[in-house]
């Protein structure tokens, strides 16, 4: 039997790097800084660009001297990196004819042209010495902005993350109001000083010669000390005048109080924040995130886990009406994390949580411990109906404490129902025969960097044909990986629906003959993800799978 390739060749492994990032776990994180440093490297060669057009070469030599330096470095960057994606490409014939590649050889192309014109190559070129045509190609070059289209979805995540971010901290700091006194303050000082000006230069006579009427911007400065302190500050000459500068003192005196008491009052509630979840923000809209609804003693597991199975990428949001109370999950994961006070079975709330544009609904069984085990299920039960109700779609992960209630859940069929109760005992009963029995099963749970995970993989084209025995003890034979196959699933279109496993030494399950297709899926357990599974992009929006690398 052949051996499948089980290691990516430096071809494979530059065009994974290359490859625009789509916020697929699986991705190295090394491909989102090559992204943004391509991001950063068009803007800046187009800002080049526009420097050179507006300022003027025979006053300022030496800043255009770095100019065309920038840009020589700029195209040869850009070179460069076309002829990476080149050669990285799977079908490098094809490669120059796709829209990306046409795009790239355009943003670079007017460059070219332009240097050949400075060095005077060829006598091809000397149609182009003329000033108009290297104004033209100065302007093309600004095509080169078309590249960053490669780059949308990096983008758009780096315009989430920042929307989020400054959302957090205009609520948590009360930004919006200290905006607000600042504008009261500057509408004051601004009309303040055009009152007192106008007054005091209206009242000005030969005897008497006011300092804010003989120079205009000297009232603002007057003013402006007026409304801080009301000390120092030269006194107006007309009754108006003091009028008005009285009621600025007052306004001054409201704008300091008030301002102090907001300070005061962020950091007295940073205080009594600290160490907690940070809540989120009302007009905050989140997309592609974790919605947890509920909450019980293993909530801080569950967002550690999850946090570290999808790679930190997605925020997490859990819904519950003790969110004021709830601890912080530890500092690498606070600042992806936000809770959201309120009963996750309204419709209201389930609105602020932005549930249609979630990533996975995540159900916990109630943390009340005066209430039954079914009455907990009850609870949960109706949280997993009024989400499914605002999003049918959504994948849903329940927890349940009893086998009964599973019966009342079939109806949900986007729901993965997890029966904990029946979890624990089945963990309890093998633990009494065989102990470690615990401590595996947690090894194997774990989302960490040294831990085996569930992959669900393509059967490879070698062991199309052959049989889930032969594919099993080839795995087993592997030495460059560590590789156990579990099971088989369906076609993609029925992920997980249909799967069926063979653990153990069963010589009469009937998994162990059928035979290999190419559209089977293969369930196996690694500590990374097996390296003869080719990278597709588009995975990263199907839900049924939590891949990470």
């Amino acid at each position: 039997m052949a051996q499948p390739k089980t290691q990516l060749t430096f071809r494979q492994r530059l065009d994974e790097l290359l490859q625009p990032y789509r916020g697929d776990p699986s991705q190295p994180r090394t491909g989102l800084w090559i992204d943004v440093f391509l991001i950063l490297a068009i803007l800046a060669s187009s800002a080049t660009v526009v420097i050179e057009h507006t300022t003027d070469a025979v006053r300022h030599p030496l800043l255009h001297q770095g100019l065309l330096i920038a840009e020589a470095a700029f195209t040869l960057l850009f070179t460069i990196e076309y002829v990476l994606r080149w050669y990285a490409s799977p079908n490098r014939w094809r490669y120059p004819f796709t829209t990306y590649a046409l795009i790239d050889l355009i943003a670079i192309l007017p460059s070219f042209l332009m240097f050949s014109h400075v060095m005077g190559i060829g006598s091809e070129f000397l149609m182009l010495r003329t000033v108009r045509l290297l104004r033209t190609l100065r302007f093309l070059r600004l095509l080169r902005l078309l590249r960053i289209l490669r780059h949308g979805y990096t983008l758009y995540r780096l315009a989430v993350v920042t929307r989020i971010y400054a959302s957090a901290l205009v609520y948590q700091y009360r930004l919006g109001r200290l905006a607000r006194l600042g504008l009261i303050s500057l509408a004051s000082w601004i009309a303040g000083a055009n009152l007192v000006h106008l007054i005091e230069r209206l009242s000005t006579t030969a005897n008497s010669q006011s300092p804010y009427a003989s120079d205009y911007w000297e009232s603002y400065w007057g003013v402006l000390v007026f409304i801080i302190s009301g000390m120092d500050a030269p006194e107006p000459i007309s009754l108006g005048g003091r009028i008005v500068v009285t009621l600025l003192l007052l306004v001054g005196i409201c704008i300091v109080a008030v301002f102090t008491g907001e300070v005061v009052s962020v950091l007295v509630r940073s205080e009594e924040r600290s160490g907690r979840m940070a809540l989120k923000p009302p007009g905050l809209k989140l997309a592609e995130h974790i919605v947890i609804l509920g909450r019980n003693d293993h909530l801080e597991k569950i967002i550690q886990q999850v946090h570290h199975a999808l790679a930190g990428r997605h925020y997490i949001l859990v819904v519950c009406q003790e969110a004021e109370q709830l601890p912080s999950p530890g500092p690498r994961v606070h600042g992806r994390v936000f809770a959201l006070e309120g009963n996750p079975a309204r419709d209201d709330v389930l609105n602020a949580a932005n549930l249609e544009d979630a990533r996975r609904v995540i159900v916990l069984s109630a943390a009340d411990t005066q209430a039954s085990p079914l009455e907990r299920d009850n609870i949960a039960l109706m949280h997993a109906i009024a989400a499914v109700a605002r999003n049918k779609r959504i994948p849903l992960v329940l927890e349940l404490q009893e086998p009964e209630s599973l019966r009342y859940a079939s109806s949900i069929q986007s729901a993965d129902c997890l029966v904990s109760r029946s979890f624990g005992e089945m963990l309890m009963s093998q633990s009494v025969h065989n102990k470690g029995v615990a401590e595996i099963y947690d090894e194997l749970m774990t989302f960490s960097p040294n831990t085996n995970e569930f992959h669900r993989l393509r059967v490879p084209p070698s062991l199309v044909g052959s049989t889930f025995r032969q594919a099993q003890e080839y795995f087993l034979d592997l030495d460059s990986e560590a590789i156990l196959l579990l099971g088989i699933d369906g076609p993609e279109q029925q992920a997980y629906q249909d799967f069926r496993l063979c653990v153990g030494n069963d010589a009469d399950n009937p998994l162990r003959d059928h035979v290999l297709t190419a559209s089977d899926y293969l369930i196996v357990c690694a500590v990374e993800r097996p390296g003869f599974e080719p990278h597709h992009p588009e995975k990263a929006w199907q839900t049924h799978e939590l891949p990470r690398r």
